[in-house]
């Protein structure tokens, strides 16, 4: 067999709580559009992974929950309807959904190669690192220390080398759940406060605003692999359960940013 269904007609047939479809997406190698049709949506897709998936995937005519969550998890890296792609890695990471591997990783290169690789270096001086086009108010790394959750930024566990901006995947991985999660948190924090130019008695609103914004920012463009995904599969956490940690943690760095001096541009 040749073609599958995938898409949101695929994640409707295993769950009738699914977003309802509005079109078909067909991975086969045959060009089908009927995107002109005011019936229905037919459109498909092929390219080096495909036979791949389809040798794997168990049913015959739509892509199983675990691959539908992992085309999904390997889109979340650029800006393409990534608003409604991570609505769906919620949904189906909510159903049990499972992110193979294997099939993500070779995912991810086929769409670097159609969207385009990021422009990520970690492994610079921390100098060229943040020579960017971004006007920041205060030193980045003054940001992480007021948003730290213990007594220094967590990052520096994981920088084997401090004078650069790259992180340790085996150190992360060995964290407690909780800490990934805070280290995570200090990134958007400091971004937040950093992009968003956020200040000191700001609405609450507001600095939830800037943290959903934060994270879009470091999934799309600003991190890459394993940090990106770990930000793509924890979204609800960071955001909804851990808001009552990193909301006060925010307003405490404003309250001392608002007695700090400006750093030239």
């Amino acid at each position: 067999m040749t073609w599958l269904i995938i898409g949101s007609t695929a994640a409707y047939h295993w769950f009738p709580d699914a977003r309802k479809p509005f079109d078909i997406d067909l991975l086969t190698p045959a060009k089908i559009s009927t995107s002109d049709s005011k019936e229905c949506f037919v459109d498909s897709q092929w390219h080096e992974v495909a036979e791949e998936i389809i040798k794997v995937n168990t049913d015959p005519v739509f892509a199983d929950p675990d691959i539908l969550f992992t085309l999904k998890v390997s889109h979340a890296h650029w800006n393409v309807k990534w608003d409604k792609t991570m609505y769906d890695i919620e949904f189906l990471k909510r159903k049990g959904a499972k992110l193979n591997y294997r099939l993500y990783h070779m995912l991810v290169k086929v769409w670097e190669t159609v969207h385009g690789a990021k422009r990520v270096n970690m492994n610079q001086p921390m100098s060229e690192f943040f020579k960017d086009a971004v006007q920041r108010e205060y030193d980045h790394e003054r940001l992480h220390e007021l948003v730290a959750f213990y007594d220094r930024p967590l990052h520096e566990r994981l920088r084997t080398d401090h004078n650069t901006a790259w992180c340790s995947q085996e150190l992360f991985d060995n964290m407690s759940d909780d800490d990934q999660f805070k280290t995570a948190l200090e990134e958007m924090m400091a971004t937040a406060i950093e992009r968003s130019r956020l200040k000191a008695g700001c609405k609450r609103s507001d600095i939830m605003v800037a943290m959903s914004k934060a994270h879009f920012q470091l999934c799309t463009s600003m991190t890459k692999g394993w940090f990106a995904r770990f930000l793509i599969l924890n979204r609800h956490k960071l955001l909804s359960e851990y808001k009552e940690q990193w909301i006060p943690q925010i307003n405490k760095a404003l309250l001392v940013l608002s007695t700090t001096p400006r750093q030239p541009n």
